[in-house]
């Protein structure tokens, strides 16, 4: 009995040194990418920050939308403009021959939409 356990013990450790030399490189390349995961995380955060910034920075700088600008104007005013549109079923703006002519209160209307509301979620992009 005490030899089967000596055998046990022994073809434990044999085999636990086996399978650790052959996870060794999975384990190192693990290590690099976490490394590259968090390295990335922190690329993300800056990217975050640097963004929140910009949005500051354009709402100061480009004033509230009003319904006399065209739909083109707002479009461009504002990188997140686009996510008021596209939640207003309005994604393609831009691609639209008539929005460099029509306003906002004239798209309102013709898309049966509060002007109010449109306006209150365009301008609320530009706080920061």
């Amino acid at each position: 009995m005490r030899l089967l356990s000596l055998l046990a013990d022994r073809l434990r450790a044999a085999l636990d040194g086996s399978v650790r030399a052959g996870l060794a490189p999975y384990v190192e390349e693990r290590g690099a990418l976490r490394a590259e995961v968090d390295a990335l995380r922190l690329g993300i955060t800056a990217l975050s920050r640097d963004r929140e910034a910009l949005d500051r920075w354009l709402a100061r700088r480009a004033g509230p939308f009003t319904g006399d600008m065209t739909v083109h104007e707002a479009w461009a005013r504002h990188p997140r403009a686009k996510e008021v549109f596209a939640r207003h079923h309005l994604p393609a703006c831009p691609a639209c021959a008539v929005g460099a002519d029509e306003t906002l209160a004239e798209a309102a209307f013709g898309y049966r939409l509060s002007l109010e509301d449109l306006l209150g979620e365009l301008n609320a992009v530009l706080r920061p």
